[in-house]
């Protein structure tokens, strides 16, 4: 399987100085019904997407939202782009891993300062999945997320599975064929990654939930994996100029000699 991403050339050369893809809150995506499908608990801020599409053949509509007026490019992948890497347990922090987890985000990463992204949705066999497209999204995620209390005065949440959350869309939006990776992530403790906070984290992002206080930041970004971002095969807008060209090809020699440049199939087939 094949990903497509497409982006402009301002967008690659930040990819590529980073090695990392973003992830953009899903209150942030240019489809505004996915922020309000959800019931009595809005997870939609806590959510955060990086959108593919699995169509090898080039989309004239994704050209012209997507890329800058078609003057962009397209990124393809081989697979899942990601870098998925063991993960190793920071000596500062009190948690420890029971065998081997593969994750694309770094023990660090995962209990970074401005957040905390729940395990489930780095280490699922499901991570990155197609969007299904329906004719009615109403009630698909009434009760994606469930909080009872109970009477000890305690309180328990449960969050529908990463395989499936944030993954429907209206048939308007079929055109994008589109594949998405969703990550889920809640504010991180005041105090710190203590071992009083560990030990209360359910309360932490329950309540992160309860009341609504989303994580401040606004994206996630996450390291695309050293062998395949340099033999990424990176197309150019049908309507690239020669001097664009020539940028996408100086930043391919400067990060990934290893990655190929190719012409859009539309090229010249496109009035100005």
């Amino acid at each position: 399987m094949k990903l497509h991403h497409y982006t402009t050339i301002e967008n690659l050369a930040l990819i590529l100085n980073s090695k990392k893809i973003r992830f953009s809150r899903l209150t942030t995506v240019d489809d505004t019904e996915e922020s309000e499908n959800f019931g009595e608990y809005n997870i939609a801020p806590f959510i955060f997407v990086s959108c593919w599409t699995t169509n090898n053949v080039e989309s004239i509509p994704l050209w012209k939202m997507y890329t800058g007026n078609m003057r962009g490019v397209r990124i393809s992948f081989d697979g899942k782009p990601f870098h998925m890497r063991k993960l190793e347990i920071n000596s500062s922090l009190p948690i420890t891993i029971e065998g081997e987890v593969e994750s694309p985000l770094t023990i660090e990463q995962i209990f970074n300062p401005e957040c905390f992204v729940l395990p489930e949705f780095i280490t699922n066999a499901d991570f990155g999945g197609e969007v299904e497209y329906t004719d009615d999204l109403a009630g698909i995620y009434q009760d994606a997320v469930k909080i009872t209390r109970n009477d000890d005065g305690s309180v328990n949440m449960s969050i529908s599975g990463a395989s499936s959350i944030a993954k429907h869309k209206s048939k308007v939006w079929a055109f994008q064929e589109e594949y998405r990776f969703n990550l889920m992530a809640f504010p991180a403790p005041k105090e710190g990654y203590t071992k009083d906070t560990f030990n209360n984290f359910h309360n932490l992002y329950v309540n992160a939930v309860y009341f609504g206080s989303s994580p401040r930041n606004n994206y996630i970004d996450v390291d695309l994996c050293p062998e395949k971002l340099n033999n990424m095969t990176i197309t150019l807008g049908p309507l690239a100029t020669i001097s664009e060209k020539i940028i996408v090809n100086s930043l391919i020699q400067e990060y990934c000699p290893g990655a190929k440049v190719v012409d859009s199939s539309l090229k010249n087939k496109i009035r100005k």
